[in-house]
């Protein structure tokens, strides 16, 4: 009888998803600036795809991450609109004729007047607006980044999806010819008068009850791929997928990884910097209340000839409106950012804790599989079919096809293990989120020391290519 497979298998690409998602994104080359999509080759993806290969060309070519990255000129506009002067000076003339009696004693019959006056800020709104405009430009690369993080823990669910339903599907074609050739066996041995008819019967109709599952199998797989050409943005490209063949273990320290993810987040990063979007609205709101005053130097030349020189001054007075519902509403909006912020720590906070128990069970689940259940299925099958060669009257071939069955079945259960622990570890659990969230926008680099000053919006903004720094201090933390 032909032997199973050995229970040492395990696939190539079991669990390498947080540890490698994460050190790849610290690690991430410098994106390309957007250009306007074509079909050239360079947008196929290579034909063989590792998942570092995967998440780093779906950072560089998926379309949507192409077209959010512009938001980034929208934010750094508003930078470049926040240093420019508001008001405009405005030039006021006034060219008259004159006439009259002699004793008017009129020397010009042209008098004129000339006004050039300027509205003033006296209340610093010029450094609120500027450090609003930076907070925005901060929070929109955050948000960027952040979807960037989304973008890779989807490429790396469908990368994961595919190699598993392969596996599946190997599986299951595996059973199909393990169960033929104990078909044809059974044949020889009732050939010989050795076994009845009926299970001739019976090993045939386990071939057929095996072979119903390829269908099913080869359409999930189909439906997989397609996932994964959404995930990496891509339009068409035949590729062999490599997944990773081991992983560094993730450390499961709670506390530790809690304060990463609240350092790392980009998510909550873009909530911090809602916090100073709102607070430098509501100080230019409370700057504005009392209107701007209007000053400039006048010239008038009036009709008798005389040359006056002077200043004027138009001050507003705030009786009837000094903007109270306004600043209500920008305070309402720096506490409602306030309160996002500690709703996006709790949520963290409980998504690590989520995460470290699923991981711990799925550990726990594999191992279980790995160390007890198939060394004793492959034990057992082994030892009935050498009690069969050796011509056992209570072994036949009904026993030895069952217990292939419930080995391959085995075998089943511990890749859906695998599957678990691969999601507990990368695309479905939240250390994805932890190791990605150290992808740094450079405007954000020094955020959390100080708010954004006057002067300092470019330097702390995103290019134009969208570049992120990388803290390599994080990947050691987290691997």
């Amino acid at each position: 009888m032909a032997k199973a497979s050995q229970t040492n298998w395990w696939p190539p690409w079991h669990i390498g998803g947080a540890c490698l998602v994460g050190s790849l994104l610290l690690g991430l080359a410098t994106l390309n600036a957007a250009q306007p999509a074509s079909k050239s080759a360079a947008e196929t993806p290579p034909p063989v795809l590792t998942l570092d290969e995967a998440v780093r060309w779906t950072l560089e070519h998926n379309p949507d991450l192409v077209a959010l990255r512009q938001q980034h000129g929208i934010a750094e506009a508003g930078v470049i609109i926040a240093r420019a002067k508001p008001f405009n000076p405005t030039l006021e003339a006034r060219v008259q004729g004159a006439e009259g009696p002699r004793s008017a004693a009129i020397t010009n019959r042209v008098p004129n007047e000339h006004l050039l006056l300027f509205t003033v800020e006296t209340r610093s709104q010029a450094g609120h607006r500027l450090r609003g405009a930076s907070a925005t430009l901060s929070r929109t690369d955050w948000e960027i980044a952040f979807q960037e993080q989304t973008a890779a823990v989807r490429v790396v669910r469908a990368f994961h999806a595919v190699l598993y339903q392969q596996e599946k599907l190997k599986l299951v074609e595996e059973a199909v010819r393990l169960n033929e050739l104990g078909a044809r066996q059974v044949r020889q041995l009732a050939d010989q008068g050795k076994l009845r008819g009926a299970d001739l019967l019976v090993a045939v109709s386990e071939v057929d009850n095996v072979r119903r599952a390829l269908g099913p199998g080869r359409a999930t797989l189909t439906t997989a791929r397609t996932e994964l050409f959404r995930a990496l943005g891509a339009e068409a490209g035949a590729f062999e997928l490599r997944g990773p063949k081991e992983y560094a273990p993730l450390h499961l320290d709670t506390e530790q990884l809690q304060q990463v993810a609240l350092e790392g987040r980009a998510d909550l990063r873009a909530r911090q910097a809602a916090v100073s979007e709102a607070e430098a609205r509501l100080r230019l709101e409370m700057a504005n209340r009392f209107g701007n005053p209007v000053v400039g130097p006048i010239w008038v030349y009036d009709p008798t000839g005389v040359h006056t020189f002077g200043a004027q001054m138009n001050v507003p007075i705030p009786l009837y409106n000094v903007h109270r519902g306004e600043i209500l509403q920008r305070q309402a909006e720096r506490d409602r950012a306030v309160l996002d912020v500690r709703r996006n720590e709790v949520l963290i906070r409980q998504d690590v804790q989520a995460a470290v128990a699923r991981l711990r069970d799925a550990r726990a689940w594999v191992n279980i599989y790995k160390k007890e259940i198939l060394p004793n299925l492959q034990k057992s099958l082994e030892g009935i079919e050498k009690l069969f060669t050796e011509g056992d009257p209570g072994v036949d071939v009904i026993k030895i096809l069952d217990l292939r069955r419930k080995l391959l079945s085995a075998r089943d259960g511990y890749l859906d293990a695998v599957w678990e622990l691969a999601a507990s570890v990368g695309p479905d659990g939240h250390f994805v989120g932890l190791a990605a969230g150290r992808l740094r926008p450079k405007c954000c680099a020094s955020w959390g020391r100080s708010r954004a000053r006057p002067g300092q919006g470019r330097a702390r903004g995103r290019n134009a290519a969208g570049r992120v720094d990388r803290d390599s201090r994080h990947a050691s933390a987290v691997a």
